[in-house]
């Protein structure tokens, strides 16, 4: 795509380049998706290689940091001080990041807040995400993972983004855990995925 020079100042150039870089890494993703899905249909299991969740996380805050309707929400990320390698298929931990993200993040009211550590520990990688969101029944917390299920505030979900989630996670050899301590008391989800 050429751009010119006469028509946008350098800020909108950079903006527009942004942009396209981001176009470029999400349809490889999105291809690499597929691929994972065509693999899973034929019972073969994706490649994994050993890979920082943090950088993992970082792509996926980058992509939805430039989403408007999430713009009066605040995200903070923390990684502990040591890489959180772990051997995984990367498009498919990106996928499972962005669904507990934007989870996290249309639960929330403007002005909310989502914070996600990550921690590398002796055998495995810890990553948690709490919100103070609209928060979880029992009765929800038990459905979560099964699929359609879906509590949305806007009815919009499909009820997949967690069920799919929970099987890459458990595929990995990790668990997810939800947490609330009830509606209106926000969210915590914890993931532990092996090193190795």
């Amino acid at each position: 795509i050429e751009m010119s020079e006469g028509t946008l100042d350098e800020t909108d150039m950079q903006v527009a380049r942004e942009y396209l870089e981001m176009i470029q890494t999400e349809a490889s993703r999105c291809k690499s998706i597929t691929a994972r899905l065509l693999d899973f249909a034929r019972g073969q299991d994706g490649v994994r290689y050993p890979q920082d969740l943090c950088g993992i996380i970082r792509e996926v805050l980058a992509l939805v940091s430039h989403l408007g309707k999430y713009r009066n929400r605040k995200i903070h990320f923390e990684c502990g001080d040591e890489p959180c390698i772990a051997n995984v298929n990367s498009a498919e931990i990106k996928q499972v990041v962005l669904n507990l993200v934007t989870n996290s993040l249309e639960s929330m009211d403007p002005g909310g807040v989502l914070e996600i550590h990550a921690l590398a520990r002796v055998d495995d990688v810890f990553v948690s995400f709490k919100d103070n969101g609209c928060g979880m029944s029992k009765e929800v917390i038990e459905k979560l993972f099964e699929p359609f299920f879906t509590k949305r505030k806007d009815g919009k979900g499909t009820g997949l983004g967690l069920s799919i989630s929970h099987r890459i996670v458990t595929e990995h050899g990790g668990t997810i855990i939800p947490f609330s301590e009830g509606p209106g008391k926000g969210s915590i989800f914890q993931i532990q995925l092996p090193r190795k």
